[in-house]
């Protein structure tokens, strides 16, 4: 009689429990990287948007000689995710404060700014 080379139910058993085992163990390694790579292109996408704020103010104040007063004065140009901020204000140093920001209609947390707004506007008008 000839003899079968093949597994035994065993054998295959042992196979499937290893890559259960693999598996439970690397999928959450690989979805955390992805949520903090969503998390960065979102904090990025922020970022880009209270860039365009900045230069929409400097460019404001080139054609008017002053910088606005509120952001409905403004002409931003921003072709990145869409960002929605709802506190956004100019403070009397002509700096920018964004917070509550949500990139495509998820809110971002960012744990690096100080008081809960994202910063911007280094420009200073001087007269």
């Amino acid at each position: 009689m000839k003899k079968k080379n093949a597994f035994t139910l065993i054998e295959l058993i042992a196979v499937l429990v290893i890559l259960a085992v693999v598996s439970l163990v690397v999928a959450p390694l690989i979805l955390n990287v992805v949520r903090r790579a969503k998390d960065s292109a979102n904090k990025r996408s922020i970022d880009g948007y209270g860039r365009a704020v900045e230069y929409a103010m400097a460019n404001y104040q080139l054609e008017y000689l002053k910088y606005p007063d509120s952001f409905e004065e403004l002409e931003i140009e921003y072709t990145g995710s869409k960002v929605e901020c709802e506190t956004s204000r100019i403070n009397s140093d002509y700096t920018i404060y964004l917070s509550k920001c949500k990139v495509n209609g998820k809110l971002v947390n960012d744990t690096k700014t100080q008081d809960g707004y994202y910063h911007y506007g280094t420009l200073k008008m001087t007269n």
